[in-house]
């Protein structure tokens, strides 16, 4: 009797996800690793939920989607370029951090259909996660957290997703009433990290949060 193949059923899963990873990252000896933590980027590591091991299909593009995200920030994000133009205060820089991972993910998603479709399941279950659909008042609705979907709107197209439009309606008007132009100049400069800082530095200053900002890096 031949021997039973004790291999995971989840195995093949994690190693065609981990294959995935390093290619859209450009980083063929990136290391993946599987626990019981949250999806996180530390270094040249990626660490990755442990995957059921009956998955569903709704659970795999989820998954999908939190590698895709840090594979993305991988492949696109400039560290130095990044810190150079770091705001000082807290809320501003929440909303550039927010903004700079929309970028990344709005790369992907415009140039690869499977993965434009993995971070939206991603996004989706983030906010069902975090009962976003429920939030009545802005003191609740985290600003960076619609701008930075507003943002994803504007490079992409796609619409908030349905767990976060009740969070994004609460901040839109006002939004656009301020920053409205800003947000429309952002698409030209999606492949330009520098150029993308500065309108990010722009748009901040816009909603009233310029004394958030600390000096110019480049003055």
């Amino acid at each position: 009797m031949a021997p039973k193949d004790k291999t995971p059923p989840n195995e093949p899963f994690k190693q065609a996800l981990a294959a995935c990873v390093r290619a859209i990252a450009r980083v063929p000896d990136l290391e993946v690793t599987y626990g019981t933590d949250r999806a996180a980027l530390t270094g040249h590591t990626v660490r990755l939920p442990e995957p059921a091991r009956k998955l569903s299909r709704g659970e795999a593009a989820i998954l999908r989607g939190q590698s895709d995200s840090l594979a993305l920030r991988l492949a696109v994000h400039d560290a130095a370029i990044h810190r150079r133009y770091l705001p000082e205060g807290h809320e501003a820089r929440a909303i550039y951090e927010a903004v700079e991972q929309s970028r990344c993910e709005a790369v992907g998603a415009r140039r690869m259909e499977g993965v434009k479709g993995n971070l939206a399941a991603m996004l989706e279950e983030r906010y069902v996660r975090t009962r976003a659909a429920e939030v009545t008042d802005r003191a609740h609705a985290p600003l960076a957290d619609a701008l930075a979907l507003m943002v994803r709107e504007r490079l992409t197209g796609m619409a908030p997703p349905p767990s976060a439009t009740a969070l994004v309606s609460l901040w839109r008007d006002w939004i656009e009433q301020k920053a409205g132009a800003r947000l429309d100049a952002l698409e030209t400069s999606i492949g330009d990290q520098r150029t993308f800082c500065h309108l990010v530095r722009d748009l901040i200053a816009d909603l009233d949060m310029a004394d958030e900002l600390g000096e110019d890096p480049d003055e």
